[in-house]
C-alpha cells in the first residue's frame, strides 16, 4: 500500500493517536492545535473541528485519549494540561501542572481519574 499525505500544512507534527473505539486518529500540530483525522481511506482532515486553546510553540508536546476515549488530554507550552470533551472540542477542564513546558501525559488504565505529566525541565507529577 502506497503512503498516504494527509496533512499537508507548513507545520510539524509531534504525536499522532488513534482513538481507542472510533475510526479516527488525531495529530498535534506545532501550528498550536489538535487535527482529527477518518483512520480509513483517504484519510481525510476534519476541517470543522479541532483542539486548538493549548500552546505547542515548538516544543514535543503529546497528546493522549482516556480511556474511555470521551477526553482528549493535551500538554501546552504553557505548562498546563487540557482536558478536551472529544465530541465538542470544547475545554472542560485545565490543570497548571508546570512552571515550563508540560510534554506529556499517560492515564492510567485502571484508575481512569489519575494521570501523570512531564514537563520539559524533567519534572513528572501525578494527578487526581
Amino acid at each position: 500500500m502506497p503512503p498516504y499525505q494527509v496533512y499537508v500544512e507548513a507545520f510539524t507534527c509531534p504525536c499522532v493517536r488513534f482513538h481507542p473505539f472510533e475510526q479516527s486518529f488525531v495529530a498535534q500540530s506545532n501550528g498550536n492545535y489538535i487535527a482529527i483525522f477518518s483512520a480509513s481511506p483517504p484519510f481525510k482532515m476534519n476541517k470543522y473541528k479541532r483542539y486548538e486553546s493549548h500552546g505547542v510553540s515548538g516544543f514535543p508536546i503529546k497528546c493522549v485519549f482516556s480511556v474511555n476515549g470521551e477526553k482528549l488530554l493535551s500538554g501546552s507550552s504553557d505548562g498546563s494540561i487540557y482536558f478536551y470533551d472529544y465530541g465538542t472540542s470544547e475545554v472542560i477542564k485545565k490543570i497548571k501542572a508546570f512552571e515550563q513546558a508540560s510534554i506529556d501525559i499517560a492515564v492510567h488504565p485502571i484508575i481512569p481519574n489519575v494521570i501523570a505529566a512531564c514537563s520539559w525541565n524533567g519534572e513528572v507529577s501525578v494527578f487526581e
